[in-house]
């Protein structure tokens, strides 16, 4: 009879142990974790070219700018983001047809320098991020039709 108490009172313990654990992490680089970086919601470093103070997480979200206002029907500030419209070729600011690929996505939101070699306004932010970050905002817009409504 111990011995069942034991073995109960041990499963009770693995239970609430299980329970209160943490839900596991997305993988590095991941659509989720791009998500999360491209609503805010993740940790995302940037800074307004010839500001030298970095951007609250919150306002480095790429949804500030790539999607509608919360229930507000105007337009957003950038062009719509999805997989569709990046990786198709295309003029873009003036420049001649190209398409984003996973290295000129990095490229651009770390330097400022698109596909075609044009410069991006500087309203827009140049990100710090490591590959697995960019991996992940990539795939979340790849796997996505209609991030914003431009």
């Amino acid at each position: 009879m111990l011995l069942g108490v034991m073995l109960g009172v041990l499963s009770l313990s693995w239970l609430l142990q299980a329970e209160a654990a943490p839900a596991s992490a997305p993988a590095p680089g991941s659509a989720v974790t791009g998500r999360s970086m491209f609503f805010g919601d993740g940790p995302l470093q940037a800074a307004i070219v010839g500001h030298p103070e970095a951007l609250p997480p919150r306002l480095a979200a790429c949804a500030n700018c790539h999607t509608d206002a919360a229930g507000v029907k105007a337009a957003s500030f950038g062009p719509r983001l999805d997989g569709s419209r990046m990786t198709e070729m295309r003029g873009r600011r003036g420049g001649p047809p190209s398409a984003f690929t996973l290295t000129s996505f990095c490229q651009m939101l770390r330097t400022g320098v698109d596909p075609a070699s044009i410069l991006i306004t500087r309203q827009m932010p140049r990100y710090t991020l490591d590959d697995n970050q960019c991996l992940g905002l990539w795939r979340y817009l790849m796997e996505t039709n209609d991030v914003g409504s431009n």
